[in-house]
């Protein structure tokens, strides 16, 4: 196979270039360059092709803005930002609408992207059994189950004794 690019590096050096391009075209906002606009709770943000294979005409009419309200317009630029730049700001506070966003959406990068933010996060008995349930709710979170894993198998004994133990769900659990 020939590549009309040359040299693998090369390609590569391509790709990111015209992604550079792609994201300062995004940071601008300008509607002339976007083919979707988005209004989240009353504000706007154009997007471009990255959505438009993915939204048919029967979710929208034309050159109207198609309303978000699952999320805010915080966190749905956050994930527009990742999009563009395979980079945004997670935090201990957004985490969970960021995978939700990636699993409803099905960007598998993004969703890596969050699984790797949640298996840095400090587990405890307090809040393992959350982390149980958010694992059994979006399947392949690897790394955050090697985490959980580790955890739990480090002080099994405690985690069994704990009242969240007998409180968790059974999908949970079973999931474990």
């Amino acid at each position: 196979m020939v590549s009309l690019f040359g040299s693998n590096n090369y390609t590569k050096d391509a790709i990111y270039e015209m992604q550079l391009q792609v994201h300062e075209i995004f940071k601008s906002q300008n509607p002339e360059f976007f083919d979707v606009v988005f209004e989240i709770e009353g504000k706007i943000i154009c997007n471009s092709s990255t959505f438009k294979s993915m939204l048919s005409d029967r979710w929208t009419s034309k050159n109207e803005p198609i309303k978000i309200n699952d999320y805010k317009f915080v966190d749905f630029k956050q994930f527009l930002t990742y999009i563009y730049s395979g980079e945004c700001s997670l935090t201990n506070e957004n985490i969970f609408i960021m995978l939700d966003m990636a699993e409803f959406y099905q960007v598998k990068q993004f969703k890596e992207f969050n699984d790797r933010y949640l298996s840095k996060m400090e587990l405890n008995l307090q809040n393992v059994f959350y982390f149980l349930e958010i694992s059994a709710k979006y399947s392949n979170l690897v790394e955050m189950n090697k985490s959980l894993n580790a955890f739990i198998s480090k002080d099994f004994t405690n985690f069994i004794k704990c009242d969240g133990f007998l409180k968790a769900s059974k999908f949970a659990i079973e999931g474990f």
